[in-house]
């Protein structure tokens, strides 16, 4: 059964003041969005296409026609084409998702509804609200980032907002933790889901849909305790909806209106693991492996890890580098480790006294030679990887996510690829028209 409610209980915008309450939980409000299908959502919901090369994602499209993969594959089949060739498949791409949400596939929950997601992982779990918030919380900055965006990429989103008026992945925020959020998660999880599916071997995915009205209103007044929120995933969306949204609000009257809102995903910081974000650089700059482990070590203590020893960083300024079928632990010296803000987390250090002068890395965002790699891979990876097309690798220390918020809340941007945050929703769960 669908559940739904009637438009007219949507509940009104509060004006912004400073002295009017919490200036983001004013922004935050319901939304109304499909879902799949409960006895089709195992099938519907997909990877994330760009976490995935064109051969996977090519047989997933092969093996189940019902895969949201479908509905995205222009952008996988053809990831060069003039922009004539996007704009014509993009419209291509509109067509299908229209005809997939008219037809049986997906149910369309009325707003005002939130959805209440929990995501289980390799035993760890974490429970959060998908709900809508205000652009304009971003455009003033109460909803903080960290990472700089690509002003290409950035474009390309916009372009596919414009053409195909959808979204099928919630932007994933966190906000500090509070009693009232986590009690009335808990109260809703006590219930039957509308969908648990497992999303494959390792991700279980449940949701609930919580449409009575007095639950709403009481979510919305638990979110009043917040005062920010921070991106953890989905810097280029949250950036290319606000141009897209001020680009049709030129024409259009502000408002409820859906392209006016981002859909997120909020979960509370302490249920988050923050993982690695490890490197692998192509070549070594000119230098023989001998040169570069010398060159390490004129800066950082370096000393060979025996083999049958886990090589993983065991805190914050250390460092592994597989190199030549070998792992050194690698670490700062504190005067480098105790830098103020930017300069004395691990990727900085990383990138500013190894990989930038060593290695000849200059910008991390557009050298083709380095590859990001999440954490959640291994480091069994990372030797595949250099057994196969790169040089060496670096494995990182994970990030405190206490850091984290306090870089956004400095306003400071961090190098990119800092954080890796797993589990993540997957694509066509929720499915927002614009």
């Amino acid at each position: 059964m669908v559940w739904s409610r009637s438009r007219g209980l949507w509940p009104s915008f509060r004006p912004i003041t400073p002295d009017g309450g919490s200036w983001v939980a004013s922004l935050i409000r319901p939304l109304g969005a499909y879902l799949p299908r409960p006895d089709l959502a195992d099938q519907v919901v997909a990877p994330v296409y760009d976490n995935l090369t064109i051969e996977e994602t090519h047989r997933i499209v092969a093996d189940n026609p019902l895969s949201f993969l479908n509905v995205v594959r222009s952008e996988i089949d053809h990831p060069e084409h003039s922009p004539e060739e996007r704009k014509s498949l993009l419209v291509e791409t509109a067509g299908r998702l229209r005809r997939l949400l008219a037809g049986d596939i997906f149910d369309y929950y009325e707003p005002p509804v939130f959805f209440v997601c929990r995501l289980e992982l390799d035993g760890h779990a974490q429970a959060g609200l998908v709900a809508d918030v205000a652009l304009e919380a971003y455009d003033r900055g109460l909803v903080k980032v960290h990472e700089s965006t690509r002003r290409g990429q950035e474009d390309r989103l916009v372009e596919y907002m414009d053409i195909v008026r959808a979204s099928f992945l919630p932007v994933f925020l966190i906000h500090r933790k509070t009693m009232r959020i986590d009690e009335m998660i808990a109260q809703v999880l006590t219930r039957p889901p509308t969908i648990d599916m497992q999303a494959d071997s390792r991700l279980r995915v449940t949701v609930w849909v919580v449409d009575d009205r007095d639950e709403v209103v009481a979510i919305e007044e638990s979110l009043a305790e917040l005062d920010a929120l921070y991106v953890a995933d989905g810097h280029h969306r949250a950036a290319a909806a606000s141009r897209y949204a001020a680009a049709r609000r030129s024409g259009s009257s502000s408002g409820p209106e859906a392209f006016e809102h981002l859909t997120s995903v909020l979960f509370s910081a302490d249920q988050l693991v923050v993982h690695p974000y490890n490197r692998c650089v192509a070549d070594l700059g000119g230098l023989t492996a001998i040169e570069l482990v010398r060159g390490v070590s004129e800066l950082f203590s370096v000393t060979e890890v025996p083999d049958g020893e886990d090589p993983s960083p065991n805190g914050a300024g250390e460092f592994a580098m597989y190199l030549a079928g070998q792992w050194y632990r690698i670490t700062a010296p504190e005067h480098i480790r105790s830098a103020e803000g930017i300069a004395g987390l691990d990727v900085s250090v990383l990138h500013d006294h190894l990989l930038a002068p060593l290695l000849g890395v200059a910008d991390a965002r557009t050298d083709p030679r380095i590859e990001f790699v999440p954490g959640t891979l291994g480091l069994g990876e990372l030797e595949h990887l250099c057994a196969t097309q790169f040089a060496v690798a670096f494995a990182v220390h994970p990030m405190d996510i206490d850091d984290l918020l306090a870089v956004a809340d400095r306003g400071e941007i961090m190098p990119p690829k800092s954080t890796w945050f797993a589990p993540k929703l997957r694509s066509g769960l929720v499915v927002r028209v614009l």
